[in-house]
């Protein structure tokens, strides 16, 4: 195809932590919320005052509801789609940003439904449901419009939809177009001292400017880092054949993402102790660092090709992993599903099933026709180029190397039975999409802003000027949290050491956690609970911990430090005692 003339249309891309953006991500898909089971804390329900500021026109007379066939639900809102960052508490001096997601019919423009939000009947910030998300539902996102200087105590926080009353059809009942939240704005001098005096430091390197904030421990373990950076951007650039061009931001957060980080203009990579979402630093930050460089030479490549470039370049999605092998296990697996499908609705298939295939994919076409002819195919691939996806890989994949994209398929499909037989890289595989799937069921309870669906995304040079650290650190810390969250660690440790019984062991005991609404019932569960419940009634935060029988050996830091401490506890009877 000839080359399209570059606009900034924005792409997200959820890779190995991935979501990747042309530009800055909250433009183009903030997310939706998910109803939260235990975060945020403390956000009530108040009874809407009627003295908020008045609409235009009166609200309808009541109407008769034809009982025959239910209507489709009207324009509405309720306090489940409204989140309040930073997460889970907002502190007197935060700058507080507002992610609504309300309920739009289909007859209802989104573009056209008003927002406006008070605090205290006081305007703070208006707009639209301007965005859409991963999951196709409109978002209204408002940045840091709260500024919260001097404001300790509750406060009342109204969020209505198309105040003025200019939508009549797809909005008959006015009464829902509304919420009221109780917000506590707490104290500042109740934060651990290494939140409250928390400030962005920055370091350089050849490849990149490497940002980070106090306290945290990315800033303790910066001089690591900072090669370990210089080793990815380096690997990347390598492996796309394409140097650097300039310089890239890359911001270290405290807390996880998705599965672990996005990329837009500058990167962002969790990297924090208590990691749940999978420990690949390295490769994550290598393949956050191809979907960078690649846009030197294809600005506007579409999410398949990119996902799956960026894990074939890094030779691997959270390990190394030979590729090949690994899609043969999946279609052995029975998990294969079919590339046309996959290519028109990405991101809503399997993450790990669909980014691997579009690695397998990627790596059969590089290897049968050459890297420098797939790259040449690879830029000239865009959206715009059919009206589908699949269409737009199927029209280029004629002109590059005269075959459909049924015929590559069939023929990479061939290539594949053709592999030998690889059982434990089918284990490996299975256990891992059951850990990720777990994972994210925990993330879509517990924390729910760092599922891929309902993350905000910011971009990080405007968060550093215009928002709070804490958007990138702050997060839930509550028992339920710390247990599962060391649970999934543990588990995803023994993934990696090919020990997939005690994997799927753990996941086991996790899932009967979720499955009882957070009731610890099962015996290996409710060890960890007790292990974290009585190191932190002694003032540590646990970051890991390794069962073995009746010993463990756990990683804590102290409240307030990011210093890690290594203890070895033993059971007696009930409970754990320190041996150390």
């Amino acid at each position: 195809m000839a080359k399209k003339i570059f606009g900034w249309l924005v792409i997200l891309m959820l890779l190995a932590s991935c979501t990747s953006t042309e530009n800055i991500p909250t433009e183009a898909a903030p997310p939706t919320a998910v109803p939260p089971t235990e975060e945020p804390p403390a956000l009530e329900t108040a009874v809407p005052s009627t003295n908020i500021p008045p609409t235009n026109t009166a609200a309808p007379p009541p109407t008769a509801i034809a009982t025959a066939v239910p209507s489709e639900p009207d324009l509405s809102i309720e306090a489940d789609g409204v989140f309040l960052y930073p997460i889970p508490d907002v502190y007197a001096g935060d700058r507080v940003t507002f992610q609504v997601m309300a309920h739009v019919p289909a007859n209802v423009d989104p573009n056209a439904v008003t927002v406006h939000i008070l605090v205290n009947y006081q305007d703070v910030a208006e707009g639209t449901l301007s965005a859409i998300n991963l999951a196709g539902d409109a978002v209204g996102l408002f940045e840091w419009a709260w500024d919260t200087t001097d404001e300790v105590g509750d406060q009342l926080v109204h969020i209505i939809l198309d105040r003025f009353d200019t939508i009549t059809e797809g909005d008959e009942n006015r009464d829902n177009n509304q919420v009221a939240l109780t917000v506590p704005v707490l104290d500042p001098q109740t934060l651990p001292p290494n939140e409250r005096n928390a400030t962005w430091v920055s370091a350089e390197t050849t490849c990149c400017n490497v940002y980070v904030v106090s306290g945290t421990a990315a800033y303790r373990d910066l001089p690591e880092l900072l090669m370990t950076v210089e080793t990815a951007v380096t690997a990347a650039a390598a492996s796309l054949e394409e140097p650097l061009n300039s310089k890239i931001d890359i911001y270290l957060i405290d807390r996880v993402i998705g599965q672990g980080g996005y990329a837009g203009n500058a990167i962002v990579v969790s990297y924090l102790d208590r990691h749940y979402a999978s420990r690949g630093f390295e490769q994550i930050l290598t393949h956050e660092a191809i979907h960078i460089i690649d846009r030197q030479f294809a600005p506007e490549r579409i999410s398949f090709l990119a996902e799956g470039l960026a894990v074939w370049g890094t030779g691997g999605h959270y390990k190394s992993e030979n590729i090949h092998q690994r899609s043969a296990a999946l279609v052995a697996l029975g998990q294969y599903v079919p590339l046309a499908d996959l290519i028109d609705n990405f991101y809503p298939v399997q993450h790990e099933i669909g980014y691997l295939e579009a690695a397998g994919l990627v790596g059969y076409l590089i290897d049968t026709y050459g890297y420098p002819q797939f790259k040449r195919f690879y830029t000239d691939v865009t959206a715009e180029d059919a009206a589908l996806m699949s269409q737009a890989i199927d029209l280029n994949l004629q002109q590059y190397f005269d075959i459909t994209l049924t015929q590559a398929e069939a023929n990479w499909l061939a290539f594949l039975a053709e592999q030998p037989e690889d059982r434990t890289e089918q284990i490996d595989l299975q256990t891992t999409i059951r850990y990720f799937n777990v994972m994210r069921r925990y993330q879509s309870l517990y924390d729910p802003t760092a599922y891929f669906l309902t993350a905000w995304l910011p971009y990080p040079g405007t968060l550093q000027t215009e928002g709070n650290p804490a958007d990138l650190t702050r997060h839930p810390q509550a028992e339920i949290n710390v247990t599962l969250e060391v649970m999934l660690q543990a588990s995803d440790a023994a993934l990696r050491q090919g020990d997939y019984n005690k994997a799927n062991v753990l996941l086991d005991s996790i899932t009967r956690v979720l499955d009882n609404d957070g009731t610890f019932i099962d015996p290996l569960a409710a060890s960890y609970l007790a292990l974290v419940r009585s190191l932190t009634a002694q003032g540590y935060e646990v970051q890991a911990a390794t069962l073995e029988g009746d010993r463990a050996q756990v990683q804590v830091t102290g409240r307030g430090t990011a210093v890690l401490t290594p203890l070895t506890l033993t059971l007696s009877g009930q409970n754990w005692i320190l041996s150390n």
